[in-house]
């Protein structure tokens, strides 16, 4: 790491207003001294007067080169990531590479414009007054001066999510980095700065520890709107210091599954639909919310076998398939606390397992991954590494019934479905709570231009203005507005 370790500093920060601040893992940031918050606002707000000017092009086009440059394994911030990464996470080299392949993916010009399409309309929006028909005026679109992003876990590439967001409309960013995985953001925005400075330099990347509540609220006072990641306590602490000017975004904790029909399993073929299932478990490790802890497995018939498996036969499948892909890509090496917490979860599934009709368990010689034949979704403690619960139902008809308990936190459902059952599926598993339905083997690859937790999260951002009733504003006038960007 570079002298600012895992924080990124833009070129009128000073290191006379920052203070030394240890990271877990060994790894040191930079954070603003005490009494020296609304010096970094205030420098973040003159940023925001200089991305103002930028076009929405040029903002997509940066974010389309600099992701381009991070497509190739060997570029020299991605490999010095990809370092970092293993170093605080415990991924593999082969896990981070993979992960960071689908996070990146995501902002290229084409979809970053689909994003902006869907959500605003015309992106042009964000520079000027456009028309608007249904209104019959001219509207405009105005991002937050300064967006706060609280990051947590240890999801290889994540703050790029919320970081290209706060940018795309406009908004300078405050973001501060989880102990989990502190390192990728000032890479990325390292090769960000080589690309477009004034990007970059609208940019402040720090850390402090989840429990210094007086850093938290000095940080978020200089923010117009804040972006939280993380669990209940985490959040409700963020939420405690919201101002009611300040627009806020919350990714809480969320639980993902999926479902597998008898057509499905037919159709697609036992290996395939396992080797799809073991893309879903294994991509980020398990770590982020849209990967699923289990899969829903309608029962087979009365003599399942090759042609109508049931939920064992599709069990040991996954297993194998799971082998397979922790023999092209393995987990990594686990913390001796997080190493025994997964050896502790393992006897607990096998001991539930072993005394539940129909149970099974299947694990790796190692930690690389589990899988395990269980009651109901209650049965599965905890996610994560690569562990993933297989829950019979007795028809379609009770999948709604077996996602019941977790309505309330339901995310990502990877439908394994044909036909009427899909559709009929579809409704009810989005009435109970989910957000994004996909395909299996589809889980962990959502776009950016999926509504995340079912928000709009870029118009979120934003506060419109309106023109109405006047006749200088009308879309079928030749009025010349100042197009300077606002």
């Amino acid at each position: 790491m570079s002298e600012y370790g895992v924080s990124w500093l833009p070129r009128w920060l000073g290191p006379g207003t920052l203070e030394r601040t240890a990271v877990r893992g060994g790894y040191v940031g930079w954070r603003p001294g005490a009494g020296e918050w609304r010096a970094v606002g205030e420098g973040l707000r003159a940023a925001h007067e200089s991305l103002r000017a930028l076009p929405v092009a040029e903002i997509v086009g940066a974010f389309d080169e600099t992701c381009s440059r991070w497509a190739d394994r060997d570029f020299v911030h991605r490999a010095r990531a990809r370092r970092d990464i293993v170093a605080a996470t415990g991924f593999s080299p082969e896990a981070v590479d993979r992960s960071l392949d689908v996070e990146l993916a995501n902002y290229r010009s084409g979809t970053l414009y689909r994003v902006l399409r869907r959500e605003l309309g015309d992106p042009g929006v964000l520079e000027g007054f456009r028309d608007d028909v249904e209104l019959g005026g001219r509207t405009l679109a105005v991002g937050p001066r300064v967006t706060m992003v609280v990051c947590s876990g240890n999801v290889p590439g994540l703050p790029a999510l919320s970081l290209v967001r706060a940018l795309l409309v406009k908004s300078a960013v405050l973001l501060k980095v989880a102990g989990g995985e502190p390192t990728f953001t000032a890479h990325f925005l390292r090769s960000l700065a080589e690309v477009n400075p004034v990007l970059a330099d609208a940019v402040v990347v720090t850390y402090w520890p989840g429990d210094d509540r007086d850093a938290l609220r000095d940080a978020m006072e200089q923010a117009d709107a804040v972006i939280a990641y993380g669990g209940d306590e985490a959040c409700a602490a963020v939420r405690a210091y919201l101002k009611p000017h300040q627009r806020y975004v919350e990714h809480g904790h969320k639980v993902s599954v999926g479902v597998l029909t008898r057509a499905y399993v037919r159709r697609v073929g036992l290996g395939e639909v396992a080797r799809r299932v073991a893309v879903d478990v294994s991509t980020f490790n398990q770590h982020a919310c849209i990967a699923p802890q289990a899969y829903l497995v309608e029962g087979g018939g009365p003599s399942p076998g090759i042609d109508d498996p049931g939920p064992e036969d599709v069990a040991e499948a996954i297993a194998a398939a799971m082998a397979a892909y922790a023999a092209d890509c393995p987990l990594g090496s686990l913390p001796a606390a997080e190493a025994a917490g997964l050896q502790m979860r393992r006897a607990g599934l096998a001991w539930t397992a072993a005394n539940s009709p129909g149970g099974a368990f299947r694990r790796s010689p190692g930690l690389d991954w589990t899988v395990t034949v269980v009651p109901d979704l209650l049965s599965l403690p905890g996610a994560g590494n690569r562990t993933v619960g297989v829950v019979p139902v007795g028809g379609v008809k009770d999948v709604p019934r077996a996602l019941r308990p977790i309505a309330a936190r339901l995310q990502n459902v990877g439908l394994g479905a044909l036909g009427d059952e899909f559709g009929a599926l579809a409704s009810e598993i989005a009435r109970l709570g989910a957000c994004r339905i996909s395909e299996p083997g589809e889980m962990a690859r959502p776009s950016v231009v999926w509504r995340h937790d079912g928000m709009p999260c870029l118009s979120l951002l934003v506060r419109w203005c309106d023109i109405e009733m006047h006749r200088e504003a009308r879309p079928d006038m030749s009025t010349t507005f100042d197009r300077r960007t606002v």
